[in-house]
């Protein structure tokens, strides 16, 4: 399964946000400061001069920091250009994972920026755009394993399988394994329990099990053949009910993604850590 054929999807549904903005506004009229209702998020970050970011920089090359202690990667190149299409500074706010949707219920930031995917749970509590970048879940595992051993393998009482805490990896993992034990990490720990040989596996993005495995060729490989056995697709998460913001977002993707600007971008950081 290759990165390419996920982007190209990407591309129509995101493209179709531009036909979806019309009804949403014909529906609702939050966020117009007219209407009597509280004024959008839009109008603030162009009153305030500032696009508020929030974000986790552990995950190269989606976002991380850089050499020079810089923001960089994927998310980040595109937060700066959506600042610059909105004629704002952008600020980026680097929060554990776990803390990003808190913040944003507490106003911390405008958006989140972390490739979230939409999940029934999530949708609780915040909007999601259109998505912008997919994922290919793969299962890495200790070299002890052949690169055959399926999610059926590992299924067993006794073996340790580790994940994200909080993410939509966490909820496959629960799903996929029944009897093996499912522990949740940060991402960084996650992946060390498993080149140690304290854990047997874990679900993760191709994109970091790539450079992960070819960092550490003695202890770790991926296995299911390197076949990826889900695959997802991240969004920014947005404040509920805030109509007008969310519908500037999801245009703005559309545009940029008629452009070639999202699969520049992901040909740039993303593809070259593909197997």
């Amino acid at each position: 399964m290759t990165a390419r054929s996920p982007r190209r999807r990407l591309a129509v549904a995101a493209t179709a946000a531009v036909a979806a903005a019309g009804v949403l506004l014909a529906g609702c009229t939050g966020g117009d400061p007219g209407s009597g209702s509280s004024p959008s998020r839009l109008d603030e970050i162009l009153s305030s001069g500032e696009l508020h970011v929030g974000t986790t920089l552990q995950f190269e090359p989606q976002m991380f920091v850089d050499d020079d202690g810089n923001p960089a990667g994927y998310d980040i190149d595109l937060a700066q250009l959506m600042a610059d299409d909105l004629g704002v500074e952008l600020k980026v706010d680097d929060q554990e994972f776990e803390a990003l949707i808190p913040g944003l219920l507490a106003d911390q930031f405008d958006l989140i920026s972390v490739g979230l995917v939409n999940t029934p749970e999530r949708a609780k509590s915040v909007w999601f755009s259109d998505p912008y970048v997919p994922y290919n879940q793969v299962l890495l595992g200790n070299s002890q394993y052949p690169a055959g051993t399926t999610v059926a393998d590992l299924d067993e009482p006794g073996k340790v399988i580790t994940v994200l805490t909080g993410s939509t990896a966490a909820e496959l993992a629960k799903r996929s394994f029944q009897n093996a034990t499912i522990t949740e990490l940060d991402q960084d720990a996650a992946l060390l329990e498993v080149s140690s040989g304290r854990a047997d596996a874990t679900i993760v993005e191709e994109y970091l099990a790539g450079p992960y495995v070819k960092a550490n060729p003695d202890t770790t490989l991926l296995l299911n053949g390197g076949e990826a056995f889900s695959t997802q697709y991240g969004a920014y998460a947005l404040p509920q009910g805030d109509v007008k913001w969310k519908t500037w977002v999801d245009n703005w993707l559309a545009y940029r993604t008629a452009d070639g600007t999202l699969d520049a971008e992901y040909r740039k950081w993303i593809e070259p850590t593909l197997g």
